[in-house]
């Protein structure tokens, strides 16, 4: 039977990639040792892991010493040592920054990441990017919210009428979608842009006006994802989006393409222009940012009383929530891991294995470093 390790996340997300409720379903493939604290900041006590039949282990050295299989949501390797073969399952931000994989270039080590799922039915019970995104759009409305000058609904009173705020998305995926859902349940005016066509039905199913702009690449191989523009398109962009900025209250920016620096959507010149007041909340900074002054981890409000927010954490912020969620997530890959891992044709575990022996033998990978 397999030892299966929950590695507390020592960054600041605060996730817990099993819950109770999880570890019950497969107690009877495997046996499970917890470090002490993981679910601390999910809601999960070390004695609800104990009363799911988890053993508690004191330190994380003792977890890897112990277990096989090793779960953890973005903790890196700091002076662990690895004696035997491991295999670590995370979501690593590899595609961001290589220097990730650091740590885990070692022999013995495999090492799989849930960031680089395939866009296929079967995996989508196992889709932590879209669980983090949903939690992400949410959050990223309230915060604007939050910092606001202005109130978000039209409201009636003894002083006259407030006009409900004008709220601009930049990139209408899962967390853009959230977003448009959220700020249009606050009573916000939504608008919504995104370079991939097929957004503009989803967009206008949740009640926001699609921000049309022709020409866009548009590439079906993509999965889903958008990808790099051609420069005469962003320029159109550029133009179309300066207006739509200047007239928001709030901004969601969200657009993202895998592998790649986010584009920028919110130039300087709109920046100069925008409203006093007005909120940009930034989802996209960890890879460059889609606003022109958004600084990745840090709030700022500028000469003319612009507030850009570019909180890298505000999933911790909601850690029960989508522990619940990236939990579910975990547990169904593991389930196909622990049946399919002698399988080296899967396509899912082919997709997301990035290390075999601490070497690097997935083909994204390769190809991207081999583009540097």
């Amino acid at each position: 039977m397999k030892k299966i390790g929950l590695l507390r996340d020592h960054k600041k997300s605060k996730i817990a990639v099993l819950s109770p409720d999880n570890i019950k379903q497969l107690k009877d493939q495997a046996s499970f040792y917890v470090e002490s604290n993981s679910g601390k900041h999910a809601g999960f006590t070390n004695e609800n892991y104990e009363a799911a039949g988890a053993k508690i282990v004191d330190t994380r050295q003792e977890v890897i010493d112990i277990a096989d299989l090793l779960l953890t949501y973005s903790t890196i390797l700091d002076d662990e040592q690895i004696h035997t073969s491991k295999t670590f399952i995370g979501v690593y931000d590899v595609l961001g920054d290589f220097g990730t994989l650091i740590p885990f270039q070692k022999e013995g080590v495999n090492l799989y990441s849930l960031n680089l799922l395939p866009r296929t039915t079967i995996a989508q019970s196992m889709d932590v990017m879209s669980s983090a995104a949903s939690i992400l759009g949410y959050k990223a409305v309230l915060k604007a919210a939050s910092l606001s000058t202005s109130t978000i609904p039209m409201i009636t009173g003894a002083g006259g009428t407030l006009r409900p705020a004008k709220v601009l998305i930049l990139g209408a995926g899962v967390a853009g979608l959230q977003a448009i859902a959220t700020a249009k349940r606050l009573g916000a005016i939504v608008r919504a842009f995104d370079v991939r066509a097929v957004a503009k039905t989803d967009v206008e199913s949740l009640g926001a006006q699609f921000v049309n702009i022709e020409g866009a690449t548009d590439n079906s191989n993509a999965g889903g994802y958008a990808v790099e523009q051609t420069a005469d398109y962003l320029n159109k962009v550029d133009q179309i989006l300066y207006d739509e900025c200047i007239q928001a209250d709030i901004i969601i920016c969200t657009a993202r393409i895998p592998g790649k620096k986010a584009p920028l959507l919110v130039s300087e010149k709109a920046l100069h222009k925008m409203k006093p007041g007005a909120v940009i909340v930034d989802l996209a900074t960890d890879s460059g940012g889609n606003c022109a002054w958004s600084k990745k981890g840090k709030t700022i409000v500028t000469d003319n009383q612009i507030t850009i927010v570019g909180d890298t954490n505000l999933l911790a912020k909601s850690s029960k929530s989508a522990s619940f969620l990236l939990a579910n997530n975990f547990t169904s890959f593991l389930k196909h891991f622990l049946k399919n891992s002698e399988n080296e044709e899967d396509e899912i575990l082919r997709a997301t294995k990035i290390l075999t022996n601490g070497q690097v033998t997935n083909e994204r990978i390769l190809a991207e470093i081999d583009e540097i």
